[in-house]
């Protein structure tokens, strides 16, 4: 008997974890265009990335000295996880570059290519080609091989003619779509095999696809957002000469200043906390002693920025959801701190949709992103042992992680997909040279 037979639904979970229906034309669709999380990015002979090619999951971190291309790698996504890029023609890649201030890395030989199952941008010398978002989640709803019945339907009515190409918005297309699956409701309901709960299913698809991302590109020159706060619009009125980049989180900068008043500092330490005072940010050590913000130490300057912006983000969890990208978390942090810092954005950063990329040269980032990892492969077998050494919501599938070295223009894979962690040896090498160096003096 075919699925659309049964009168009884089951209910699995997909390889992410999320809860599918199993049943229906339907329920075979949205296991499928859930895996459109996973993307593939191709650089060639951009800036420092020569010959790279990359699997881009929901976690992404990258190592590599300086210069090796960890920040460029990084930016680029940033670029293609905002859906304002995505859906917008009149947004130019150029713009984006330039925004953040790798545009001078293009040349006639480089070549850019980012494939999702919903967006697809190729960029081969000064040729583009970029195919909206809106367009390709038609495209997979309508020509899913097991969905003939539904294409069937579409043709008869031409529904293609009924969705606009040249939708602006979000909400125009949803409702073109909406519109569509009215009329084939009508159409199917006479079919003695239609079940209706199917069509509520392929509904509560279209409902999960249509969200909004936004990047939020947190750099390692945080710690001067500081200074520019409630400033940042008069700079850009001003047109001084600060990267667009710096100026677009500065702005978001004085938002999350703004809503978020206070805030505990246990990263650091469980005494101190921070908090917002008229136009000044204080660092509390105790219930009466401060320091103001800019005078206090680098490190608590370096993580502030990354903990207000992550909060903010929170606030808006019910409109948005968000890339993060934050560059060197380690900085200016102690090994213990580092620690703390990368569970704290495992467990704020990895929630629903949400994504997030790192870059680093801390060794520290990598061991603490293995004992998250072994921390979900352990909790499997005993989740009550594990959770008392690290918070459920701090453990990371490794399903969703990905970790790639940076060197000599090339991205090389450093993930064991079979363990689960990030390889030994890539974390020991570090090291290494360093006990090497050591072991040589002692000789001499």
């Amino acid at each position: 008997m075919g699925c659309s037979q049964q009168r009884h639904r089951k209910t699995r979970l997909d390889e992410s974890g999320r809860r599918t229906k199993s049943c229906g034309i339907f329920g075979e669709i949205i296991p499928y265009l859930l895996k459109m999380e996973k993307a593939k990015l191709i650089v060639k002979n951009f800036g420092p990335l020569k010959d790279i090619e990359i699997e881009v999951r929901e976690m992404v971190t990258f190592i590599g000295a300086q210069a090796s291309g960890k920040s460029t790698l990084a930016k680029l996504l940033s670029i293609f996880e905002d859906a304002d890029f995505r859906r917008d023609d009149k947004i130019s890649f150029e713009e984006e570059l330039k925004k953040y201030s790798i545009f001078s890395y293009w040349n006639e030989n480089s070549e850019i290519h980012y494939i999702t199952n919903v967006f697809e941008f190729h960029l081969k010398g000064f040729l583009t080609s970029k195919t909206k978002e809106f367009n390709k989640i038609i495209s997979q709803l309508l020509d899913y091989k097991n969905t003939s019945q539904v294409v069937s339907y579409l043709n008869q009515l031409h529904a293609l003619n009924l969705i606009k190409i040249s939708s602006k918005t979000k909400k125009d297309l949803y409702n073109n779509i909406i519109n569509i699956l009215n009329i084939v409701n009508n159409y199917i309901k006479f079919d003695p095999l239609y079940n209706p709960l199917e069509n509520k299913e392929l509904f509560e698809l279209i409902n999960s696809i249509f969200y909004y991302t936004d990047s939020v590109y947190i750099p390692t020159e945080r710690a001067f957002l500081h200074l520019i706060a409630e400033n940042t619009l008069g700079l850009i009125n001003n047109n001084v000469q600060i990267p667009k980049h710096l100026l677009n989180v500065g702005q978001d900068y004085e938002k999350a200043i703004q809503t978020i008043k206070e805030l505990p500092l246990n990263i650091i330490d469980k005494k101190i906390r921070y908090k917002r005072e008229g136009k000044t940010s204080f660092i509390y050590h105790n219930e009466t002693d401060k320091i103001d913000l800019l005078e206090s130490a680098s490190g608590l300057q370096s993580i502030i920025p990354i903990l207000l912006l992550v909060e903010y983000a929170n606030t808006l969890k019910d409109k948005y959801n968000f890339n993060f990208v934050v560059e060197e978390p380690e900085l200016n942090l102690y090994p213990k701190a580092q620690h703390e810092l990368i569970k704290y954005l495992v467990k704020n950063c990895l929630t629903d949709r949400r994504n997030l990329i790192l870059t680093t040269h801390s060794p520290f980032v990598l061991a603490s992103l293995n004992n998250l990892l072994l921390a979900f492969d352990k909790g499997k077998s005993k989740p009550k042992e594990v959770a008392k050494i690290i918070n459920k919501a701090s453990w990371l599938n490794p399903k969703n992680f990905i970790a790639y070295q940076l060197k000599n223009g090339k991205a090389y894979k450093i993930m064991d997909d079979k363990l689960g962690q990030i390889k030994e040896n890539m974390i020991d090498s570090i090291s290494d040279d360093f006990s090497d160096e050591f072991d040589k003096l002692l000789e001499v």
